[in-house]
């Protein structure tokens, strides 16, 4: 029994020193690849995440959304990166869904290839898939009235068993 305490204490501490500012600011370099920046974010250090509120993303220097909540919850074993309340700007509507609620990212070492997503919003609900073997995101979006609301988006949707599905690599 004696352990198991050990190792959960262990653990416990790993999680606790992780830096997770450094985590962050990885993450917005990773963005940054793709000329989008966060932004004007206040950023708060847990014992256990980092959240980050606030936070303007700009593409090309050009204001499109602003994330009022992140959230970094990395548990070593299962790790989450959480995107609340999302607004976008009027200019890209047509395209993207006004506002989206939540989006939840979740990368685990159990399937280590592959990153799961859910998300709530306007667009109703979805789930999906980031191959990071074949580098392939997969959306599958239930069929609803509120979807239709978003003409450019279901254009890049294909019909399938499970709902609406978009695909596309990077």
């Amino acid at each position: 029994m004696k352990p198991f305490f050990y190792s959960l204490y262990v653990l416990l501490l790993i999680i606790v020193m992780i830096p997770k500012e450094k985590l962050y600011y990885a993450f917005e370099s990773t963005l940054s690849q793709y000329h989008l920046f966060i932004s004007d974010e206040d950023i708060s250090n847990g014992l256990v995440y980092l959240e980050a509120n606030n936070g303007e993303v700009l593409l090309d220097n050009q204001k499109i959304a602003v994330i009022e909540h992140i959230q970094i919850t990395p548990l070593v074993l299962i790790n989450k990166l959480t995107l609340s309340s999302i607004t976008f700007s009027p200019l890209y509507r047509s395209l993207i869904p006004g506002k989206v609620d939540t989006i939840v990212f979740t990368y685990s070492l159990l399937h280590p290839l592959s990153v799961s997503i859910q998300g709530d919003g306007d667009f109703g609900h979805c789930d999906g898939n980031i191959d990071l073997l074949e580098q392939k995101v997969t959306i599958t979006f239930d069929a609803t009235a509120q979807l239709g609301r978003y003409p450019l988006l279901v254009s890049k949707l294909h019909q399938a068993e499970g709902g609406l599905i978009y695909e596309d690599t990077f």
